[in-house]
């Protein structure tokens, strides 16, 4: 192990070429995770790629964190000049390692204004982040803004009109909203009561999604199987209570959703056999329908899992 001061800069730079290399080599990494080794073993870089997951051995953490974080100190201070790849590679590594260090994020918004790196990669390296840090509070707030940049982009339109059907998401935002639901799903899971990945669920779906009641139905299909296997979790019920209430409000618009809604499932089934034709494809959007239907998944739940707040609480 090298010992002095200028030995360990060259080292850790090496370290962080490597990370940089381990992403060029392979640009679909989805995880990240710290492999437990005290010591360094002979030659050998700390930087473990193995399919798409990233392993950082623990032995180096301590000088690569305060090295990535000194350098970009000392750059915000205008203490030393970085070029805009380099400064690209000691805040991606910086973050990797800490991503709430909002100074780190910061100088990542400047480097999207300037056209250095595109928001999707940024996305990208918040997604990472929380594969680590799931409940990161930084991370969470700068994917918003991201997003928020994203959705304001002039070639984005928000909303497309179906004629008799009303308004859906367009193509392109559709996809962005499915993709945050699953870092979000993810993150759930690897962090009991994340208030953080829920409330960032929420807030995509009230300023991205814009409450579309097609998407709040979806929501609220696709989270049963999920608060069913995490009955103790508070944050998943709460955010069925959203939805739900989400859809409680949107009787009340000038032109029901909710009502356009039905219509589109009564044209969608048309076509099936008559035998299939059953109203209960119609009830989906009625609020009353939906209430009962959570009642019977929280009596359900109750029977079978007995004991747990968390049931009793949402009921």
């Amino acid at each position: 192990m090298a010992e002095s001061e200028e030995e360990i800069s060259v080292l850790i730079e090496r370290v962080v070429k490597d990370i940089t290399n381990a992403f060029k080599k392979n640009p679909d990494i989805d995880e990240i995770g710290l492999i437990p080794c005290p010591e360094a073993r002979c030659n050998r870089s700390p930087i473990v790629l193995v399919e798409n997951k990233l392993g950082i051995e623990s032995w180096c953490i301590k000088f690569l964190l305060p090295y990535v974080h000194n350098k970009l100190l000392q750059y915000k201070l205008r203490k030393k000049w970085l070029e805009q790849d380099v400064l690209t590679d000691v805040t991606r590594t910086l973050l990797l390692l800490n991503p709430d260090f909002a100074t780190a994020w910061n100088v990542r918004k400047e480097l999207v204004l300037s056209g250095t790196i595109e928001p999707i990669q940024d996305l990208y390296l918040a997604k990472l982040a929380l594969t680590k840090f799931p409940k990161s509070p930084e991370t969470w707030i700068h994917r918003r803004w991201v997003l928020q940049k994203l959705t304001q982009e002039a070639s984005l339109p928000c909303l497309v009109n179906k004629g008799s059907t009303g308004v859906e998401l367009s193509e392109k935002l559709q996809q962005i909203v499915q993709e945050e639901m699953k870092v979000c799903t993810e993150a759930a899971g690897r962090y009991p009561s994340n208030y953080n990945a829920w409330s960032h669920r929420i807030w995509v779906l009230q300023h991205i999604a814009k409450c579309n009641v097609k998407v709040l139905l979806d929501e609220l299909s696709s989270t049963e199987n999920w608060v069913s296997m995490h009955i103790s979790d508070h944050s998943g019920f709460h955010y069925r209570q959203f939805l739900l209430k989400s859809l409680l409000a949107a009787r009340s618009l000038p032109n029901n959703a909710l009502t356009t809604l039905s219509l589109l499932h009564s044209e969608q089934i048309c076509s099936l056999p008559k035998g299939e034709k059953d109203f209960q494809e119609r009830q989906k959007t009625d609020m009353s329908h939906l209430c009962v239907k959570e009642l019977a998944l929280c009596t359900d739940l109750i029977e079978t899992y007995t004991g747990h707040e968390a049931l009793w609480c949402h009921r």
